[in-house]
């Protein structure tokens, strides 16, 4: 995989939801933008933790059970999430990352969020790879 890394494939300009975001409001991003996950980040952009659609669907599920209070996004994101670096190898990252559920990987440098790597375009640079060589 000729030593290719994150950072080659990473967005840079990651749609991302503060913390105390309220839940129809994710809910919108995340659809707006065909997302599965969103990095949580503060105003200092550091890198909370990730939500979904699916915590966005159980909270739902929940609160219109309950009739709960308006759920913001500190109660339902994760907190326990793959955090790439933009140095780390693609080869690396594939077998790092191939027994994960996750399809959006947050890329930090120092706790700060500095992009996004989508499993789909590491899939894509990998048959890229693959294709070359079979030529």
């Amino acid at each position: 995989m000729k030593q290719q890394t994150v950072q080659q494939i990473m967005d840079k300009q990651p749609i991302t939801v503060k913390c105390q975001t309220p839940l129809t409001e994710i809910i919108e991003i995340l659809i707006k933008s065909q997302q599965t996950q969103l990095p949580v980040i503060n105003n200092a952009n550091k890198l909370l933790g990730m939500v979904s659609l699916i915590d966005c669907q159980k909270a739902l599920l929940i609160g219109a059970y309950h009739c709960d209070q308006p759920v913001k996004v500190n109660n339902i994101m994760a907190k326990n999430f793959t955090a790439l670096i933009a140095t780390d190898k693609l080869s690396e990252v594939a077998i790092k990352t191939q027994h994960q559920s996750e399809n959006i990987f947050p890329v930090l440098k120092e706790d700060q969020l500095i992009g996004i790597m989508n499993r789909a375009d590491l899939l894509l640079q990998l048959q890229r790879n693959l294709m070359q060589c079979s030529t």
